[in-house]
């Protein structure tokens, strides 16, 4: 019997060639879509997967209160863990994280890596798998342990170990020998960043002093075999080391310490629940839940397809239907003859599927810095039972109803010709009405962030970050002496130096006047920095150049300061910094954007600082001259500072990564919005086809009693037109409310969608839609009407 049903399939399936290929091709889409979905949804849930039994790790959290409102920050006092180490019988173990970089020379290449200072029982606590080496070499300082990663770009010809990596510091260059090499971690992990490391106290070599120093921050970990005692360790943490830390940093009052479950700690990181997390974190919500939602949109467009065709070609195959009841068939074998037919075209659909999905998922992961997927068909099981529940789901949403429906139909009826049954139905309308609203929303929701691009390239961010490069120095002499060598440069616009960059640095501490106090974002800025910059002074004057007065007791504030602690009138006013620093007001400057668009504006001051201070180097530029004065810097600097890696940085990198956001999140919704138009405008041809197919008696009656074409055209595509009209208002709607939420989980600075993207894409699917169909439609109008009535 199932011989009979494979060949009943097959010559129903080469009958109807066409539309076969069409719900083939429209699911493997969908399906494409669904396993790009899928992968971007495991290795969101798979976060931190590589972190095994680390059930009893703890991180040492301290919390501040600050203007009514507690917030934990992810970092402790430097010399807190080896108090707590030597103090707190409870914890077994302490660690100590010092996230950082390093300048390396290997051979003649001088490049810069990311390096982790950390306690020698960091492989002791966090699961690492090592290729050469072990973790027991981290107790030399002189010792350096790398990842694979690193070890095949600076050594391609052969093993690592053993070789000299020469870190570049303040105090001349250091040795270091590789004695371990580690697989590197994934970027879905805590540690996915940690390229190199070393002993950390190779990092208080460097600064002595910081040891013990309760004003720096650092991370802690620490191992808690037994969870019952973590209150009484934060009540120790708490009463032995609030007071001390307090007293070191005034400006930054800790209310207590507490321990925090290392499972889970990214997630709580990146819905901002702790500041100060110096791991990586999971990528955002959006970029997880988006692609899904998009990938569900396009499947159930390409069900609706294949239901609506099924249910149009049933139509050809009701005498079949009848005849195989009347011989004796039952409907469960009619059931089972179409579902069967259903499958078959869903497992050529997944194969077709799998095949987009292998170009398809790497361009998706490419989209992304915080992504990294691939198409694994070896050892995942997972992958293969997302597949097998794919393939049923389709065929049991695309193909029941039809299979259903239509094995219901009494023979009697059928073949007495009463059966009134179309090529669509109110069914087939609402799934077809469905499929265009889908399709709206996707192509709005692309207008709209295509307009918000605009909009916020357009935004003034309070400073000039085009044409700008700002470059970092150790030593604030390098930067006279490179500045010596830069500013003769004809193409340089200027050049000022600062203590902190917009981009890189600055400090945020709690500032009062009189009975207010907030946290401030600080900047000490030097020389010509304002015109450099381009900050804009609204009100007051400018600091006088090399005022030792300006330097001591002057402040410039932001626009957001003065509303902040709401000044009328803000010159004059006086403001106390760190508890004991008194500063005055002389002028107000134009709001800046210091985190970008994705955070509300904070309150600015700016100090005024001598030379001696600089870090920072920022120079304008012509925008169109870029490239070529990159190119002269980094040049220069390299005859400059041979053993340092050049650190110029373009200052509109800020906008640069809201651009790539946009950009990325235009060509999700472009392409669904592409794929969902072609879904539907194949549906749409499917069903006006069969629909005409089953009305051509009708048409050349209607003409031989003098039916017009244009009466005929609007005679069949007046109920498709009323279709499209209900799914623009709900499409309209829909993609209104979801583009706001989703900027509003991702930026704070965004347009409003306005009727202009919602026009558009209305006007684009109407004109997709009459395209679609209006050749076929003509054709059927101006048919002759003596062949279509001979012919019916």
């Amino acid at each position: 019997m199932l011989k009979n049903y494979l060949k009943i399939t097959l010559r129903n399936l080469w009958k109807n060639k066409v539309f076969v290929i069409i719900n083939v091709l429209g699911l493997g889409i969908a399906i494409a879509c669904c396993i790009v979905a899928y992968l971007n949804y495991n290795f969101g849930q798979n976060f931190d997967s590589d972190m095994t039994s680390v059930d009893d790790i703890y991180r040492i959290d301290l919390r501040r209160e600050s203007q009514d409102h507690s917030q934990l920050y992810g970092f402790t006092p430097i010399p807190l863990g080896a108090a707590a180490d030597a103090n707190i019988s409870q914890l077994d173990e302490v660690m100590r994280y010092m996230p950082s970089g390093a300048n390396y020379r290997v051979g003649e290449d001088v490049f810069s890596e990311n390096l982790a200072y950390v306690d020698p029982n960091f492989f002791d606590l966090f699961p690492f798998d090592f290729i050469a080496g072990n973790a027991s070499s981290l107790q030399e300082t002189k010792s350096i342990i790398i990842s694979d990663e690193i070890a095949d770009k600076y050594f391609p010809d052969g093993s690592a170990m053993g070789e000299i990596f020469t870190r570049l510091s303040e105090d001349g260059p250091q040795d270091y020998t590789v004695t371990g090499i580690f697989r590197k971690k994934p970027i879905n992990s805590s540690f996915g960043g940690v390229e190199t490391v070393m002993n950390i106290r190779n990092y208080f070599s460097d600064s002595p002093e910081l040891e013990n120093d309760w004003e720096n921050w650092i991370t802690t970990f620490v191992r808690v075999s037994n969870a019952g005692d973590i209150p009484e360790i934060e009540q120790q943490l708490t009463s032995r080391y609030k007071e001390i830390q307090n007293n070191a940093r005034i400006d930054f009052k800790v209310e207590s310490y507490e321990l925090e479950p290392f499972k889970g700690m990214g997630t709580r990181a990146e819905a901002g629940e702790v500041w100060g997390h110096w791991l990586w974190y999971p990528p955002p919500p959006p970029a997880i839940l988006v692609p899904g939602i998009m990938a569900i949109l396009i499947l159930l467009i390409a069900c609706f397809n294949f239901t609506n065709t099924s249910m149009a070609i049933a139509g050809k195959r009701l005498k079949e239907i009848g005849l195989r009841k009347v011989m004796g068939g039952l409907r469960q074998q009619l059931v089972m003859q179409f579902m069967l037919e259903n499958f078959f075209l869903c497992f050529f659909a997944l194969l077709v599927g799998l095949i987009i999905s292998w170009f398809l998922v790497p361009a998706y992961s490419a989209m992304w810095e915080f992504i990294e997927i691939s198409l694994d068909l070896t050892g995942n099981a997972g992958f293969y039972l997302f597949l097998l529940l794919i393939l049923f789901a389709t065929g049991l949403l695309a193909g029941s109803y039809p299979a259903f429906y239509v094995s219901k139909f009494e023979p009697a009826t059928i073949l007495r010709r009463n059966l009134k049954y179309g090529g669509t139905s109110i069914f087939t309308n609402i799934l077809l009405g469905a499929q265009f609203t889908i399709s709206l929303i996707a192509i709005m929701m692309g207008i709209i962030f295509y307009q918000n691009a605009r909009y916020q390239e357009s935004i003034d961010l309070g400073y000039d970050a085009r044409g700008t490069i700002s470059l970092y120095f150790n030593d604030p002499d390098d930067y006279q002496v490179f500045r010596n060598r830069v500013e003769n440069n004809l193409d340089i616009l200027s050049v000022a130096g600062s203590e902190h960059q917009i981009d890189r640095s600055y400090r945020n501490d709690p500032v009062k006047s009189e009975d207010k106090e907030f946290d401030v974002d600080i900047f000490h800025v030097g020389n010509g920095f304002f015109e450099t910059i381009g900050y804009e002074l609204t009100d007051g004057r400018m600091f006088r150049e090399n005022s030792q007065t300006d330097m001591d007791e002057s402040i410039i504030v932001s626009e957001e300061m003065v509303k902040t602690f709401e000044w009328d009138n803000p010159i004059g006013q006086k403001i106390v910094w760190m508890d004991t620093v008194q500063l005055y007001v002389i002028g107000v400057m134009k709001d800046v954007y210091t985190n970008g668009l994705w955070s509300p504006i904070t309150p600015l001051m700016i100090r005024y600082v001598p030379e001696e201070k600089y870090e920072f180097m920022t120079v304008k530029y012509p925008a169109n001259e870029t490239v070529a004065i990159n190119e002269f810097l980094r040049s220069e600097w390299k005859e400059v500072f041979p053993n340092e890696n050049y650190t110029g940085q373009y200052l509109d990198e800020e906008l640069a990564g809201a651009a790539e956001v946009n950009y990325n999140i235009q060509i999700m919704f472009g392409s669904l919005g592409v794929i969902a138009m072609f879904l539907s405008a194949m549906g749409l041809f499917s069903l006006v086809s069969l629909s005409i197919l089953k009305r051509m008696k009708e048409i050349g009656v209607r003409k031989v009693l003098g039916a017009s074409v244009p009466s005929i055209m609007t005679l069949i595509q007046k109920k498709y037109v009323i279709i499209l009209l209900v799914a623009c208002v709900f499409g309209s709607v829909l993609s209104y409310f979801a583009a706001n939420g989703l900027m509003d989980s991702i930026w704070i600075y965004h347009i409003t969608p306005g009727a202009s993207a919602f026009l558009l894409a209305i006007v684009l699917i109407f004109l997709v839609a009459f395209s679609t169909v209006g050749v076929k439609v003509f054709r059927a109008a101006t048919a002759n009407p003596t062949e279509t009535i001979r012919n019916e």
